[in-house]
């Protein structure tokens, strides 16, 4: 390649993260997201059988994706609020599924009550790697993290 496709692929790049960054909050991004940057609690599923046949434990998922949300300074095992974690081995498969739930007021029933309003999931083959299932985690876990301090930039400004 050419010296000047280069430098427009960099200045795509530069522009694509800065329109990211930029990115207007929308209503249905605050009701996905928005908790006032508040920590959330960790829920992860129980495996099933295909999983512990190829050495997948749950502590292992729970302290890779409990690890990035301390890290972000969004972990806290008092909170109501909670990211939920199921991984699904069967056979050669797996599935990733993540969810965000947190506490809604119902105006017709005027009850609070636990709703999830953000997921995010894969699927794929493991090749009996139960590593390569643990690493399929991070996308999800990241692009959460990023989409809720995105929608909770302004809290984030509030907080030390």
């Amino acid at each position: 390649m050419k010296q000047s496709t280069y430098q427009l692929i960099g200045v795509t790049a530069l522009f694509l993260a800065a329109s990211v960054e930029t990115e207007e909050v929308t209503d249905i991004d605050r009701f996905k997201l928005w908790n006032d940057r508040a920590p959330i609690n960790l829920v992860v599923e129980q495996l099933p059988k295909g999983a512990k046949d190829i050495g997948l434990k749950r502590d292992a998922i729970e302290t890779a994706v409990r690890s990035r949300l301390r890290a972000a300074r969004l972990y806290d095992a008092e909170k109501d609020e909670f990211l939920y974690v199921n991984v699904h081995v069967m056979g050669r498969a797996f599935a990733i599924d993540f969810a965000y739930t947190k506490v809604l007021y119902d105006p017709a029933s005027s009850d609070l009550g636990p709703a999830t309003t953000w997921t995010s999931g894969s699927i794929g083959t493991h090749g009996s790697d139960a590593g390569y299932i643990l690493s399929s985690l991070s996308p999800h876990t990241d692009a959460f993290i990023d989409e809720y301090l995105r929608v909770n930039k302004d809290a984030c400004s509030r907080q030390p």
